[in-house]
């Protein structure tokens, strides 16, 4: 009949195993799998915070720090069934001391998602954090690497933190001996996920395109480039130069064309005395354009580099005879 009730035993818990999708540990040694005498109440609850700014400049590259901390508390016990013998006082007082770890996430695995329509891109996979006990922060941060896009417009954008861990769900004690103060322990744990939305901003901060360019160069020719830049930002950029810088077989003797303030939407012209060599091949050539600029804070920045088409046209007969446009 002990065999029969031990077999109908394992039976019933393979069941609840399965049904609850969680998995189970027991230490090796236990004769049998113990008895319950506790409803323990509590659990993990983890918590994340970015670690420095969230605030950040369009078209960059940037690593993100997540601190975790766990603010698990033991709620509470009930019983389940009342020790009699020392033996059982001694399980009773092991099972509830072994069970306060119900509060530790263990195996922490962190994940970051954006919204598809996002101007961000996570570039980290999942990655595994370790463990926490409750009280506790990580050692380190999770970090995360995101990409924020050229066109990114400034304002407040979600991330979605999932972290997925076991924690301690009950422990059976068997085989208890007062007297000796040893034990045998199977331990059941469960698997737990917690979702969190953080918040990344893109500074609010100038921008430019280059929108028209005007004016034509021939082989062997100097002349007069413009240059119509806008700024799509949301701020002005104070004391703007515009700063070209042509390869070969185009060349020029004057870089920088002074813009002054540009407001917001507003579009400039920046010109040019440009010359292409005699060997130049009639087409359009990029001319690499930088705005240099002193933004609201008083600092001086330099936009991302902008091509400007211009174009060396062929030499016409009138360009033959005459030798000038």
């Amino acid at each position: 009949m002990k065999k029969i009730f031990i077999l109908l035993s394992l039976l019933a818990l393979i069941s609840i195993t399965k049904a609850d999708a969680s998995p189970t540990y027991y230490i090796p040694g236990s004769s049998d799998f113990g008895q319950h005498y506790y409803y323990t109440y509590g659990s993990p609850d983890i918590t994340a915070t970015i670690a420095g700014t969230n605030q950040f400049d369009r078209d960059e590259t940037i690593t993100l720090p997540i601190d975790l901390m766990n603010h698990g508390k033991y709620l509470g016990f009930e019983r389940d069934h009342t020790p009699t013998t020392p033996d059982e006082l001694y399980a009773a007082q092991t099972q509830l001391l072994l069970e306060t770890r119900i509060v530790d996430a263990i195996g922490i695995v962190a994940s970051l998602s954006v919204d598809p329509d996002s101007p961000l891109e996570v570039l980290s996979p999942a990655q595994q954090v370790g463990s926490i006990k409750s009280g506790q922060n990580t050692l380190s941060p999770a970090k995360f690497d995101i990409k924020i896009a050229k066109d990114a417009k400034a304002g407040e954008y979600n991330l979605y933190l999932n972290l997925t861990y076991d924690y301690l769900k009950y422990v059976l004690i068997s085989n208890p001996n007062a007297t000796a103060q040893t034990y045998d322990a199977s331990y059941r744990y469960s698997t737990m996920s917690q979702n969190q939305t953080l918040k990344l901003i893109v500074k609010p901060q100038a921008d430019f395109e280059i929108v028209n360019t005007t004016g034509s160069l021939y082989p062997g020719m100097g002349g007069t480039v413009q240059i119509a830049i806008k700024n799509i930002g949301e701020e002005e950029a104070r004391d703007a130069r515009a700063i070209i810088n042509p390869s070969d077989p185009l060349s020029t003797s004057d870089d920088q064309a002074f813009l002054y303030t540009i407001e917001p939407g507003e579009t400039v012209v920046a010109s040019y005395k440009i010359t292409a060599g005699s060997k130049a091949v009639p087409k359009a050539y990029g001319v690499d354009t930088v705005i240099r600029y002193e933004n609201l804070s008083g600092n001086i920045v330099y936009s991302t580099t902008m091509q400007a088409p211009v174009e060396v046209k062929e030499i016409g007969l009138f360009q033959r005879l005459f030798g000038w446009i």
